[in-house]
This record gives structure tokens, C-alpha cells and sequence, in this order.
């Protein structure tokens, strides 16, 4: 006789659980149901709240970005236009009235946007009569370039050698007109020619060193004789 291979089924297998049984796990999905009903509910209600909000808040965001970015460009434009340009050994050149060049230069110089006319000076060096055989040199520590007015001024250490007489002198300030060549000044000065010595108040160079002409106050008067060109 043939023994079975596995176990006997159950006598209970395919008996339905009990109806207190069903009702629980009823229970149980209908609470389950429920609660994740109600979590996509406030889901829902939240992003319909939050949404709105977020699209206002990209919106002004977006519009503060473009507000910033204009105001920062105005700003830098305006810093732009009003700030200095400077140059590093420059050279400017041009003629007198009688057509004689004359070349100035200096290690910096700063021109202002707002006034484009003006150029500040650094350890400036000028020279008039430039092509010339005997050019007037002129040097300082400051000056300031007023191309409109066709002046220079210098100031700091001024030293002046004029080409025509060989005369040497050092003051505190000299006015340069580019227009005529004529360089005077208003502040004490001392120097020396090949004929004497001088010691005065104020001077003016004009006609290329042809004329000279110091004027004394008090003590600083003209102590030497000056050789003029002929």
C-alpha cells in the first residue's frame, strides 16, 4: 500500500474566519482609508495655499533682481563718469601764438570726468619752445593743466631754465600761458644767470627769455645784473 508524500491538510483550511474577525480588518482599511485621505487632503489644502504665495514671492523676487540690477548699473555708470583717468607718463603737445611748439609731460596725470578741461599734474616737466635751440625748461613737483584756458600752473619746487639768457631760477609757483609763452609768478624766487644773481618777489619771462622782469618787495629786490639775449 501507497504511504501519502506530504502532510494531511488541515481539516480547517477554507473555513471563513469569523464575522467579529472581518469586522475588525473592515475597521481597520476603513481607519486606514481615512487617514491617508485625510493626509492628501491637507496635502491638497496646503500646495493650494502655498502655491499662490510662491508664485508672489518668485514674482517680487523677480522684479527686486531687475530693480537691483538697474540701480547697481546706474551706480556703477555714475561712479564711471565721475571718477578720475589716469595716465601714466603722458605727453601733450602744442603751439604758441607764434607758432612755437612746446611739449609737457610729467610721470601721472589726472584728468577729472566732470571737468575734462583739467589735468592734474604729477612731477611735470615742460618745455617751451621745444624744436627750438634753446628751450625753456620748466619742472615742479604739482601743476594743473587747463587746456581751455591754455594755462599751466605749477607749484612744489619749481625750477625754471630759461634758454634764451641761461638764466636759473627756483620758486614756489609759476603760471605758464601756452597761448603767448609768457611764464610768471607771484612767490619769492632766487637764481642766478651767467652775469649775477637775483633774489625777488614775483617775475615774468616773455618772448621766449628776450625779457625778463623781476619785481622786488622789501628785501627781495634784484641783487645782480641779468644778461638778456640779444
Amino acid at each position: 500500500m501507497t504511504q501519502p508524500s506530504g502532510p494531511a491538510p488541515s481539516l480547517l483550511q477554507g473555513v471563513p474566519p469569523d464575522l467579529d474577525t472581518v469586522r475588525r480588518e473592515d475597521a481597520r482599511r476603513v481607519v486606514e482609508a481615512m487617514e491617508a485621505w485625510r493626509k492628501r487632503s491637507r496635502m491638497i489644502h496646503f500646495f493650494r495655499r502655498a502655491l499662490p504665495v510662491a508664485l508672489i514671492v518668485m514674482v517680487l523676487s523677480t522684479v527686486a533682481w531687475v530693480i537691483a540690477q538697474t540701480m547697481i548699473a546706474d551706480l556703477a555708470n555714475q561712479a564711471a563718469q565721475q571718477s578720475d583717468v589716469r595716465m601714466t607718463n603722458p605727453r601733450f603737445y602744442g603751439q604758441d601764438g607764434r607758432g612755437q611748439s612746446f611739449v609737457l609731460a610729467a610721470a601721472e596725470a589726472t584728468q577729472d570726468r566732470g571737468r575734462s578741461s583739467l589735468v592734474r599734474l604729477t612731477r611735470p616737466a615742460l618745455r617751451l619752445n621745444a624744436t627750438g635751440e634753446r628751450p625753456t625748461e620748466v619742472t615742479a613737483l604739482n601743476g594743473v593743466y587747463d587746456e581751455r584756458a591754455n594755462r599751466i600752473s605749477l607749484s612744489g619746487d619749481v625750477r625754471v631754465i630759461d634758454g634764451r639768457s641761461s638764466f636759473r631760477f627756483e620758486t614756489g609757483q609759476a603760471t605758464i600761458d601756452t597761448r603767448t609763452g609768457v611764464i610768471s609768478g607771484r612767490s619769492p624766487l632766487r637764481g642766478h644767470g651767467p652775469l649775477g644773481t637775483v633774489d625777488a618777489s614775483s617775475y615774468a619771462i616773455y618772448d621766449q627769455g628776450d625779457r625778463i622782469v623781476f619785481q622786488g618787495d622789501g628785501d627781495r629786490k634784484v641783487t645782480g645784473i641779468i644778461h638778456m639775449a640779444d
